[in-house]
């Protein structure tokens, strides 16, 4: 049994003097496995930001359901080993017929996949995973200007910065636009010129083209 016990070595359970540590039945002790998540479901959910190190026990947890394969295969080899280690003997029946019990074959042992890469394990995925990242960064962007004042500059805060522009036209670039700007708190409204609102929706303008990738 030793030797069919072999491809399990990184899966079981070992003694002090690293030798397989088996049950009754000569069979190793498993041990734990990694707990695998849903990554389509992760996906969907737009939950992407650690998804390579999911993607990297989900790789993993293949290999231990080969384990589990493995094992259950070496348990059914064990009960067909001790079946056909106990067959009976023929049997004359009356009308000069022999019944015998057939020994049973064998089970095949699976046979182990190749440990998968990341990428491999994320290809399926690798479009949506671009657009999620992508869209997060413009949700997150934020653009600092000459002046060293921060503007947020989501598409939501783009649209802002050009309807404020288009209230304004008629402002001089020096006059003042009272603006919540990214670098103070929430509804805390600070005190920007014309032009430092100009210069704000071009670079978030500029940052949304090189995000998206479209061309100025």
């Amino acid at each position: 049994m030793t030797n069919n016990i072999t491809p399990l070595l990184d899966f079981i359970v070992l003694d002090d003097e690293q030798s397989p540590v088996l049950n009754e039945q000569g069979l190793p002790t498993l041990k734990q496995g990694p707990v695998v998540n849903d990554l389509a479901q992760l996906i969907a959910k737009g939950k992407v930001e650690h998804i390579e190190k999911f993607a990297e026990i989900t790789a993993q947890g293949e290999q231990w359901q080969w384990a589990q394969n493995y094992y259950d295969y070496l348990v059914e080899l064990n009960q067909v080993n001790e079946f056909n280690a106990n067959l009976p003997e023929p049997v004359a029946n009356e009308d000069g017929t022999i019944t015998t019990v057939e020994p049973r074959p064998e089970p095949q042992a699976p046979e182990r996949p190749a440990l998968k890469t990341v990428l491999e394990v994320l290809e399926p995925y690798a479009i949506t995973i671009f657009k999620l990242r992508r869209q997060s960064e413009i949700d997150n962007a934020t653009v600092t200007t000459a002046s060293g004042k921060c503007f947020d500059a989501d598409e939501t805060s783009i649209t802002r910065l050009a309807n404020a522009l288009v209230k304004h036209w008629a402002l001089e670039p020096t006059d003042m636009i009272p603006w919540s700007t990214a670098d103070v708190g929430t509804g805390v409204m600070v005190n920007c010129t014309k032009a430092e609102i100009i210069e704000a929706h071009q670079l978030a303008t500029d940052n949304f083209a090189t995000t998206w990738q479209i061309p100025n």
